[in-house]
């Protein structure tokens, strides 16, 4: 058996389970996570709960976003069993329920920030070589 993928880049590497294709149903629950995430203000709130503001005030000023719509995609995470609520005294708390889809969400981020960083770098990279060839 290949193996395509670098042992150096792959978080993973000790579940050798991960290296080959997985059963029907894992992809479509793997889908399904991700669709749970497929929102920036759900992101905004998981990267918040993920950092200790584990309340919808706290959380929604961390992530940036109205009050009222981080206590909607909070809600609609926990049904989505990617957060647990907990209700206290002060209030309900809510937590990341799989540190996976934590590791997840900060990937998704390192790619985003490094595609941000690429486009930056291209433009001046195109125009230095047109320069060079123009010269």
């Amino acid at each position: 058996m290949t193996v395509a993928i670098d042992p150096e880049l792959n978080l993973f590497h000790s579940d050798p389970a991960l290296l080959r294709r997985s059963d029907p149903d894992d992809y479509e629950r793997a889908a399904e996570a991700l669709a749970a995430l497929a929102d920036p203000e759900r992101l905004a709130l998981l990267h918040a709960l993920s950092v200790g503001e584990d309340s919808p005030q706290r959380a929604a000023v961390w992530a940036g976003i109205p009050q009222t719509a981080a206590e909607r995609e909070l809600a609609a995470l926990t049904l989505a069993g990617v957060v647990e609520r907990r209700d206290t005294p002060h209030g309900p708390r809510y937590l990341p329920r799989d540190g996976h889809l934590v590791v997840q969400l900060h990937v998704a981020l390192a790619h985003g920030r490094e595609r941000r960083l690429m486009e930056r770098r291209q433009p001046r990279f195109l125009g230095s070589q047109r320069r060079r060839a123009v010269g």
